[in-house]
């Protein structure tokens, strides 16, 4: 490793995990090392063939090391910078500490970047690291927005962007916005990695309500998904003109019932998640939630599921066509966990939760068998 790099582990070599690997190790700031789990062999013997439209096209891409498991990664002498973890986060399969158990045996701790969906994603690992080191953890959380996905098991695309919002975990405090000296000083360093590798770096002094926010989407519109089987274009998108070819979309004979009641649902989720976002002191501005987030949802529905060419589906609901746990508790879960600690009612989201465990419990027992 040059002296100059800071040494960077990847857990999880999928989509999101191989952009942010490609990106660290472009920088020039970064001696690389990935965990790749199920994909270790073929990553190992032919590396990644990456399409992209941000980073180019580039066959055979190689990490500067490649390890099969966090065992093998935590076997160093030079410490870790930074461990991003972009799994996703499923406390109620392995939770994140499990995983990263190894590491904690290091005599010097790495800050854990958490690259994963939904709210409370860093308790557990928190927890976790104090009782059994004595000290509090360096935890960044991150906000992340691109497009990609993996086309085999090792070759993968993603679109035009990879946009890390991101900020210091702080337990149990949605309200304070001003970063110290060490917080600044750990965001800095990511940003200059990111920034020099092509992605999009935004350090926020407060990253929860951009969590928040970011999960409002997965709340309201992945339910009602997970609930059909079937993407929203089932609501939006109109039958076919003469010419065109495309499903699903809805039937016309029933479309203004789905109007007078499926759209509107998707609102009142919205304003359910406003006033438990008040209640955790996020404001009503573009840091925050803003009070229009229950019509900007359905305006957001319609433009993504509407056209034509619509192809977006939540990624739960892939999970769940494919049979593998999705992140029920730290999209859903966690929100109704903070509403009952703070006594906002929330029925709505309540209800989708109920809902999904039992599919989730189902993916369990068949897994299982």
């Amino acid at each position: 490793m040059t002296e100059n790099k800071q040494k960077v582990l990847i857990i999880g070599l999928g989509a999101v995990g191989v952009v942010s690997a490609y990106i660290a190790q472009a920088s020039g700031k970064a001696d690389v090392t990935v965990v790749a789990r199920s994909n270790y062999d073929l990553v190992k013997e032919r590396g990644i063939d990456i399409k992209s439209e941000l980073l180019g096209n580039h066959d055979g891409w190689r990490p500067d090391r490649i390890c099969k498991t966090v065992e093998e990664a935590a076997a160093t002498d030079v410490p870790y910078a930074y461990v991003l973890v972009v799994t996703k986060c499923l406390p109620d399969v392995l939770p994140t500490s499990t995983l990263l158990a190894p590491l904690f045996k290091l005599a010097v701790q790495p800050t854990y970047v958490l690259v994963q969906n939904g709210l409370g994603i860093e308790v557990e690992l928190y927890s976790t690291i104090l009782k059994e080191l004595g000290k509090p953890p360096d935890i960044i959380s991150v906000a992340m927005f691109i497009v990609a996905n993996q086309l085999s098991p090792n070759a993968f695309q993603s679109g035009s962007y990879a946009r890390y919002v991101y900020g210091v975990y702080r337990p149990n405090d949605f309200t304070t916005v001003q970063n110290t000296p060490h917080e600044q000083r750990l965001l800095d360093d990511l940003e200059a990695i990111i920034s020099a590798g092509g992605g999009t770096a935004e350090p926020v002094p407060e990253i929860q309500r951009r969590k928040f926010s970011k999960n409002v989407v997965n709340v309201t519109l992945a339910a009602l998904q997970l609930f059909v089987r079937q993407p929203l274009t089932t609501v939006f998108r109109p039958p076919p003109s003469e010419g065109e070819s495309y499903a699903p979309y809805y039937h016309p004979a029933t479309h203004n019932l789905l109007e007078e009641h499926t759209v509107p649902l998707i609102r009142q989720i919205g304003e359910e998640l406003v006033l438990l976002a008040r209640a955790l002191g996020f404001p009503d501005s573009k840091d925050g939630i803003l009070a229009s987030a229950p019509d900007d949802l359905v305006q957001l529905a319609r433009d993504t599921y509407t056209p034509p060419s619509s192809f977006h589906i939540a990624s739960t609901l892939v999970d769940l066509l494919k049979g593998q746990p999705m992140e029920i508790e730290v999209i859903w879960g966690s929100v109704v966990r903070l509403a009952k600690e703070r006594g906002v009612q929330m029925p709505r989201v309540e209800m989708v939760y109920a809902i999904v465990l039992i599919l989730q419990n189902q993916i369990m027992a068949t897994r299982a068998m």
